[in-house]
């Protein structure tokens, strides 16, 4: 197949545009009848009921502004109202940083609160919302000033992209130097999300789905400026592009109606406005994601393009669509779902009726109509201005005493609020918004009522919320999410470098996958907090139980008992979880502890080890004492010297004799101490001499034994030997002293 030309495919566009547009025209009659329900306008014939009551009750406003704070309390209550979970034991890592960066993408960048609740007001008032998240690129101005620049650096930083905006040479240097400004325009890419109008959005007739994923043909079409286009990158648009596709689209209702619903006081002045700046020149963008065999391979594939009515901007292949819608009360089999307007704008006309009747009626009460006594001509014989002049204390000018007369009105307002009440109890039926959630129901104080029971008409009441947060999570958070990381991971996007949980992080989307899978904590935030909160609380005893017994490190791990204290912080209504508590992901466990007998001799050991240095700690306080009677000694000798300086010549010559005496002394003891010594020493001598002829004595018998032996061995052999018979004479001579 021939690879399609732009005129077949803005063919192919227009026919998918067309007949969009005529279904989005088709039910923007009832979006518009929703949204003046929502905002109490008269109703058609109002204006001819004057002098009767016209108020028009609040049903649709009362329930879209008691259910959106319930919704948006799922999803904002947390930082985490999304997670991804990996599908391998390598994406762990990857699937944490992606949980961490999308999360901060929509909430922090791009303002998720107001995204959400743009998006879920929309949807609860005019059947669907519509919210486009996509890559932005900004062209971004950074200027610096340089210092003593050379020629050569000049030239390097215009080979990369810097002007030089002003250049001062420096005097008296020994070669060229310059002070310059130098600007260089950087292209920073975000993540821009943003919940527009829906009745912006076109869809492919009879897409039977909210989830636009595989849908033929989704379109956003937006109103922008010649100078919208050129920030986007379309340089080639001229203002009279733009002004041919001004008129492109019949969507006048509802924005005709959201402009002008200021009471009367817009006015349209489009007459009057200067336009002869260009660059403010308007016109419908198509921003269309769209099924078609573009490149002629027999495969539709998915293709972005950008375009005005009669020009194509830019067509390109992409992965995804990139827009997302929702309704409160889903359709089955159709794309476009029902609003709680439309749930509640009969009974809201019905019970305007009512109170419109029994508001006149009290009046009719209170001012009843008068009758006046007319003459045989018809003329009355009262002044028929004085009663029609209301004013307190006014004169009633009568020409006789029974002229007037009044016309009896009972009041019967009290037949119609059981009615009301009855209005009130299918409204309940319809939304699941009761008076026990506005604190508005008497009977759930009564004494006879048991908090069990009033947490289950509660709970039963808030199944139609839950109901609703469930299908935005599905239809229109999760493709949001989606879709962020699909833009991360295109591989376009530099590193993001936040503050996360009290510390600065930097990842790089670049190394994660675009699959994962993805958990939504839609129980976060719903129902009764003081409910979930003990629900947590039993949990940890649970667990803290369970952690104690023979299967604790099975079944728990420190990260389990973290989750749920960090959940208990986060229904405390504090996001930052980091500030109470860490996270123990990452960290190492203690040691398991030892066996009884081990612990037992451990604690021996541990006892001896105190004893030994409470016995250190009682000797060094010993040495420490030791010190300080030393030191008082050391004062007391001192100041004794001092008071021994008056008689200090006689100490000297007390001293002097007591020298002589002592020396005297120790000569003698030295004498002493001499002969002592010298007949300690004879007495050695003697002693040494008496051993040593000892020992010659034992030498001399052990060497005969052996001589003897050493003859008695030989005898043996040789009995009459004569030279051993001289031997043995000879030694017996020897031994004889």
């Amino acid at each position: 197949m021939a690879e399609m030309d732009n005129d077949t495919l803005m063919k192919h566009l227009q026919s998918n545009e067309q007949d969009a547009a005529q279904y989005v025209e088709a039910i923007g009659f009832t979006r518009l009848a929703s949204m003046r329900e929502y905002y109490r306008e008269p109703y058609p014939g109002d204006a001819d009921l004057e002098g009767w009551s016209q108020i028009v009750t609040s049903e649709t406003q009362d329930t879209v502004e008691w259910i959106l704070p319930e919704l948006l309390d799922v999803f904002t209550s947390t930082d985490e109202a999304v997670s991804f979970e990996p599908r391998t034991a390598r994406d762990v890592e990857g699937s944490s940083q992606a949980t961490d960066t999308c999360n901060y993408v929509f909430y922090k960048q791009n303002n998720g609160f107001l995204t959400l609740y743009t998006a879920f007001k929309d949807a609860l008032i005019a059947q669907n919302c519509a919210v486009q998240w996509r890559t932005v690129v900004d062209q971004v101005r950074e200027s610096q000033e340089l210092q003593g620049a050379s020629p050569e650096v000049l030239a390097m930083l215009e080979e990369e992209g810097f002007e030089i905006e002003a250049a001062e040479p420096i005097m008296g240097a020994m070669q060229p130097l310059f002070n310059v400004k130098v600007a260089k325009t950087v292209e920073k890419r975000k993540i821009c999300i943003e919940a527009f109008p829906p009745e912006q959005l076109m869809i492919k007739r009879g897409w039977t789905s909210p989830l636009l994923a595989d849908c033929p043909y989704v379109s956003r079409v937006m109103e922008v400026t010649l100078s919208d286009l050129k920030q986007m990158g379309f340089k080639d648009v001229q203002a009279s592009d733009l002004r041919a596709s001004e008129d492109a689209l019949p969507q006048g209702l509802e924005e005709d109606y959201r402009l002008q619903r200021t009471d009367g006081r817009y006015t349209s002045n489009d007459d009057t406005i200067d336009n002869s700046d260009e660059s403010l020149a308007t016109g419908w963008l198509r921003i269309e994601y769209v099924l078609v065999d573009f490149d002629g391979d027999g495969i539709a594939e998915r293709r972005l393009i950008y375009r005005l009515e009669n020009k194509l901007l830019s067509n390109e292949e992409t992965s995804h669509v990139q827009i997302a819608t929702t309704s409160p009360i889903l359709n089955t089999h159709r794309w476009d779902g029902m609003s709680i307007a439309e749930a509640v704008a009969d009974l809201q006309r019905l019970k305007t009726d009512l109170t419109r009747s029994m508001v006149n009626a009290a009046n009719l009460a209170v001012n009843p109509r008068k009758t006046v006594v007319t003459d045989a001509n018809g003329m009355p014989m009262a002044d028929i201005d004085d009663l029609l002049d209301f004013r307190i204390g006014g004169i009633l000018r009568v020409k006789r005493p029974d002229a007037l007369g009044i016309e009896p009105a009972p009041f019967n307002g009290n037949q119609i609020l059981p009615v009301l009440s009855y209005v009130d109890e299918m409204a309940e039926k319809r939304t699941g918004v009761s008076k026990q959630q506005q604190g508005l129901d008497p009977n759930s104080l009564r004494p006879d009522r048991t908090a069990a029971e009033v947490m289950m008409t509660a709970t039963a009441a808030k199944q139609r919320v839950k109901l609703i947060a469930r299908i935005f999570a599905e239809t229109l958070v999760k493709p949001i999410f989606q879709g962020i990381l699909k833009l991360l991971t295109d591989g376009d996007m530099e590193p993001l470098a936040f503050r996360l949980r009290g510390q600065f992080v930097q990842y790089d989307p670049n190394e994660w996958r675009d699959q994962y899978d993805m958990t939504i904590n839609v129980g976060l935030g719903t129902g009764d907090k003081a409910q979930q909160i003990g629900f947590f609380q039993n949990l940890l005893q649970l667990q803290m139980g369970l952690a104690q017994s023979p299967y604790g490190q099975l079944m728990i791990q420190p990260q389990n008992i973290y989750n749920t204290y960090s959940k208990l912080v986060e229904l405390g209504g504090q996001k930052n979880v980091g500030d109470f508590i860490g996270d123990p992901q990452g960290q190492q466990l203690p040691p398991p502890q030892p066996p009884p007998q081990l612990a037992l001799e451990q604690a021996k050991m541990q006892q001896q080890a105190q004893a030994t240095q409470m016995e250190l700690q009682y000797k060094a306080q010993a040495d420490e004492m030791q010190r300080r009677q030393q030191a008082e000694l050391e004062i007391i000798r001192q100041q004794a010297q001092q008071q021994t300086d008056t008689n200090r010549r006689e100490l000297e010559a007390q001293m002097h004799r007591m020298k002589l005496t002592q020396e005297a002394e120790l000569n003698a003891m030295q004498a002493q101490y001499e002969d002592a010594r010298h007949q300690r020493e004879m007495v050695f001598q003697q002693w040494k001499s008496e051993q040593d002829m000892q020992f010659s004595r034992w030498k001399a018998e052990l060497d005969a034994a052996a001589k003897i032996e050493s003859a008695n061995i030989s005898s043996n052999a040789k009995v009459n030997n004569p030279a051993t018979q001289a031997a043995t004479d000879e030694l017996g001579r020897e031994i004889q002293p």
